[in-house]
């Protein structure tokens, strides 16, 4: 009878172990973290190219000063309207901009830095469609308009984009107050229509505030 109970426990203690060799077989390993998905940071990081007057320009946040004086009056201004447009519709949505235009005055569609979502680049196509030109030159107002909406973007490569049709009335003043409200050294990059006699100006405003200039005859 001890041999039975005996040869009972070894089969019992068999039947375990091959249980056991089956259940490690089939056992996945745990996932690990791989440590590669990155962050949002990361992904709000990334730079994208747009085309404006055919110069490309890089990065995150894009913020314009736009010229509607008089002297933009007729194919100029229709011209300036399509290509804001137009770069405006390159925008994806992790971008952020902003919009001012200037004459004797200067107009500001939003205080604020906005994201380019569908609804928002709609609104700013509408508004820039909405600009008359008229009046005078006087940048220097819209220009540190347009640095303080840039300066409230969180965005790492802003560039701002200042285009006109000539020297400002207000060039004595305008070199110093643009690049003094441009603490936080962003690019201003420059573009002139047509007047030669802007040339001198526009190239000072980018040479001393890390940007491009272009001339367009």
């Amino acid at each position: 009878r001890w041999l039975i109970y005996a040869l009972a426990i070894l089969t019992s203690l068999c039947a375990a172990v091959m249980a056991d060799d089956s259940s490690r077989e089939n056992r996945r390993p745990l996932d690990l973290p791989s440590g590669g998905s990155g962050s949002n940071d990361d992904e709000e990081d990334i730079t994208e190219s747009i085309t404006f007057y055919g110069a490309e320009f890089e990065g995150d946040g894009f913020f314009w000063c736009l010229d509607k004086s008089g002297s933009m009056i007729g194919d100029q201004f229709a011209t300036l309207q399509s290509e804001v447009t137009m770069a405006i519709q390159q925008l994806s949505a992790n971008a952020e901009f902003g919009l001012v235009a200037f004459s004797s005055n200067h107009v500001v569609w939003r205080e604020n830095p906005s994201r380019a979502t569908s609804n928002n680049k709609l609104a700013a196509i509408g508004w820039v469609q909405a600009l008359a030109a008229g009046g005078g030159t006087m940048i220097s107002p819209a220009g540190v308009a347009t640095l303080e909406i840039c300066n409230h973007s969180q965005k790492n490569h802003r560039a701002v984009i200042v285009l006109g049709d000539g020297l400002p009335a207000d060039e004595s003043v305008a070199l110093e107050e643009i690049t003094g409200a441009n603490y936080q050294s962003v690019p201003i990059n420059t573009i002139l229509i047509a007047d030669v006699g802007g040339i001198p100006f526009m190239q000072m405003l980018a040479g001393m505030n890390q940007g491009t200039f272009k001339f367009i005859d």
